[in-house]
């Protein structure tokens, strides 16, 4: 699978995600991309984790994620 198509999937997951009512609430960060953890507010301790490995794919979730933080 080409680096676009696989940044396309990272994306589709993550505006899932968000649509569905989930906030980014951990982030680590490796060699081989990022394990961001998401939490739901109305489940709590329901949380899910997705792997973020393309570098577009970083940028669309530190995006989401610092649009969370203005909205506080």
């Amino acid at each position: 699978m080409s680096e676009r198509e696989t940044f396309e999937e990272e994306k589709h997951t993550i505006e899932r995600l968000v649509a569905q009512g989930y906030r980014i609430c951990s982030v680590r960060e490796h060699l081989e991309g990022a394990h961001v953890t998401w939490e739901h507010p109305d489940l709590p301790g329901e949380n899910v984790e997705q792997h973020v490995g393309t570098a577009a794919g970083r940028k669309w979730f530190s995006h989401i994620l610092i649009r969370q933080l203005q909205t506080r």
